[in-house]
């Protein structure tokens, strides 16, 4: 046999084995969890349902010119996450904004607190 058959074979066995031997022990590990997709039977319900309920969401509450960033949907009540920034120099529309916004991460809600102090509105008086 000529040597590039040989090193061509060899080759080819071993992409073989590097692709099925990480796909193998992925399975393995995965197949003794019990939330793994592999122990059930339709898994694009499985899927779709576990995206909607991992879904977090944030939105704000005021009370007495004090924001709270509150975890939930919108109008429920839920787990206080982040309270105590005065929000008494922000204009009435803008608050009235947040309070009706849902966010869907805390980085979302950070930066939407930054750019409600950066901007230059807030020296305006109403």
């Amino acid at each position: 046999m000529s040597r590039w058959k040989v090193l061509s074979m060899v080759l080819i066995i071993g992409l073989g084995i590097g692709g099925i031997v990480p796909a193998a022990t992925y399975w393995w590990d995965n197949n003794n969890r019990a939330d793994s997709v592999l122990n059930t039977l339709n898994p694009e319900t499985v899927l779709a349902s576990d995206a909607l309920t991992k879904e977090e969401s944030y939105h704000f509450r005021v009370e007495h010119g004090v924001l709270s960033v509150i975890e939930g949907k919108l109008g429920e009540s839920g787990k206080i996450v982040v309270t105590g920034l005065s929000v008494e120099s922000w204009p009435q529309k803008v608050l009235e904004m947040a309070l009706e916004v849902e966010f869907y991460s805390l980085d979302e809600v950070q930066s939407f607190i930054d750019t409600v102090n950066e901007f230059p509105w807030l020296l305006e008086t109403d």
